[in-house]
């Protein structure tokens, strides 16, 4: 090999190793939030266009329980390390992702925070929501001392195929041992919905 094609071959080597790494679990993620949605939309257009049908109505169900499954899909293949944001419909009655926040120092002024965001999938408004949490513990029992608040307190009108962002924030008001904490968010307006939370305090 000449000095030339030596050249032209590292040259091609270091242009292959410059291109990044396909995540094969983001990619996932995208494809399955994709289908839910069209699966969401293709159930909503044969429910106006069909309504009279019976069968319309069942395969319409059909669809839903589909694109739920789906949404289950997505929320399991998030990886562990993932924290401070989640995305989750209002009119889901799976589990949702976990918001997981983590406390560097339990005495810090600013607390954690982390966003919500409530995702209206459906031809209708949706609201007004109200995100509330239940008390933090841990495994053992201990409860976390600690202010859980949401900014905005309240969403008074979610609009049809449109999102909102929602602030979650954490501050620690007592003496807190490390470890993991878990608890509940539940939103008011939109009861199926839940969400796990999950504070690990260091």
């Amino acid at each position: 090999m000449s000095e030339q094609d030596e050249a032209n071959a590292n040259r091609a080597n270091g242009q292959r190793r410059s291109v990044p790494l396909f995540d094969p679990v983001a990619g996932m993620r995208a494809m399955v939030d994709i289908q839910a949605e069209g699966l969401r939309a293709a159930s909503d257009l044969l429910e106006r266009v069909l309504e009279p049908d019976q069968r319309a109505r069942d395969y319409a169900g059909l669809v839903d329980a589909w694109a739920e499954l789906l949404q289950r899909v997505a929320a399991g293949l998030a990886p562990r390390g993932e924290t401070g944001r989640v995305t989750i419909p209002v009119d889901s009655a799976a589990v949702g992702p976990p918001v997981r926040l983590v406390l560097e120092d339990p005495g810090q002024p600013e607390g954690t925070a982390g966003e919500i965001w409530l995702h209206n999938g459906t031809s209708a408004a949706v609201g007004p929501l109200a995100l509330r949490c239940g008390a933090l513990s841990a495994p053992g029992g201990e409860a976390l001392d600690a202010r859980v608040g949401f900014d905005p307190a309240e969403v008074p009108l979610l609009p049809p195929r449109s999102s909102r962002g929602i602030v979650i924030s954490i501050l620690a008001e007592g003496e807190a041992r490390a470890g993991i904490y878990r608890g509940t968010i539940q939103a008011e307006g939109a009861p199926a919905l839940w969400l796990p939370v999950e504070v690990a305090v260091r």
